[in-house]
């Protein structure tokens, strides 16, 4: 008996950990001083219904100044806990710079975000809006991200 409240003890506590998490693909258009588009990943944890903390990686080519610039970042946010659920939030991130031309060198910043999620039981959709403030100037600016959510 006791091994058997043990296993679903564990269970209980291992669902609760993986409970309200969403992996996220997205597109991406950076409108800084310089254009670029891309892709991304995003990593997602709800806690208490309200605050959520994600990790992101993804990959940015600003075509006029022949740059790659792979982002890393991680977030607090704060939500409303509807089907259609809008948040706010801040971060950092550390952006790796591969540049053709220039002496572009990796840069760290932080950001501000406003976004909608709207999600029907495990799978969903995103929109925001994002706000960077980098180390390299030519970066600061706007991105604006689209995607699709699975949720567990």
């Amino acid at each position: 008996m006791k091994k058997l409240l043990l296993f679903i003890s564990t269970l209980l506590i291992a669902g609760y950990a993986l409970a309200d998490t969403s992996l996220s693909a997205y597109g991406t258009y950076w409108d800084a001083e310089t254009e670029g588009t891309g892709a991304g990943l995003r990593l997602k944890k709800t806690f208490l219904g309200f605050g959520a903390i994600e990790g992101r990686g993804g990959y940015v080519r600003f075509d006029d100044i022949k740059t790659d610039m792979i982002p890393l970042d991680i977030s607090l946010n704060v939500r409303l806990p509807f089907m259609i659920s809008p948040y706010a939030g801040v971060g950092a991130g550390y952006y790796f710079l591969d540049a053709e031309a220039g002496n572009l060198d990796d840069s760290s910043g932080l950001f501000a975000q406003v976004g909608i999620e709207a999600t029907l039981v495990w799978f969903g959709a995103l929109a925001e809006v994002r706000y960077y403030d980098l180390e390299e100037n030519y970066f600061d600016g706007a991105s604006y991200n689209i995607g699709l959510m699975l949720k567990w």
